[in-house]
């Protein structure tokens, strides 16, 4: 009722006003249309009102009479569709979803193994390059040694101290500084 009251009140004080939205309530003067005949106005009329009479009328039954028809004789509802063939398309399309979902399954682990394998040759150079680093080290000056250890970061640095024989190792320490020796040798 509410929705009515205030549709009805926009649409009046829209007509009668220039712009309510805008709170321009100025008053809209009204023009008014001359026809060029008064005949051709009551044809119009006459016409519209015989297509309310006649065409519009039976149309709009005809639409009631549609919506009101008893649902129970269409034919989609008379025939029960054939269960069995619904459950055998059902029971293909859940093995095809499993056989999709094992070959998913085996990808997933393929490309985990692929990984692995690429990370420990990645490791395997990484360690055989410590060694050999390492062994160039031992056999270098240490202060030289400790200068150019220096220039890794810790975890190369520690990971080429650690591989070095202990005496070579401790000679290379020594030439730190104790703040760079206690961050080197620190736990990982």
């Amino acid at each position: 009722m509410a929705f009515l009251l205030i549709t009805g009140a926009f649409i009046y004080l829209n007509s009668h006003y220039k712009n309510i939205f805008q709170f321009d309530f100025t008053p809209i003067k009204k023009k008014t249309i001359k026809t060029s005949s008064p005949i051709s106005g009551g044809a119009q009329l006459t016409e519209l009102k015989s297509y309310f009479q006649n065409e519009f009328k039976r149309e709009f039954f005809d639409s009631l009479k549609v919506l009101m028809v008893d649902k129970r004789t269409d034919t989609v509802y008379a025939s029960k569709p054939d269960s069995s063939a619904l459950m055998d398309s059902v029971k293909s399309l859940k093995l095809a979803l499993q056989q999709t979902s094992e070959e998913l399954i085996k990808q997933n682990d393929e490309k985990k193994t692929a990984k692995e394998n690429a990370k420990s040759k990645e490791d395997s150079i990484y360690n055989a390059w410590v060694e050999k680093t390492s062994k160039l080290y031992e056999s270098m000056d240490p202060d030289k040694a400790a200068k150019i250890i220096g220039s890794y970061s810790d975890n190369v640095a520690r990971d080429i101290i650690y591989s070095m024989r202990k005496k070579s190792a401790a000679e290379i320490l020594s030439q730190f500084n104790p703040e760079t020796a206690n961050r080197i040798t620190r736990a990982k």
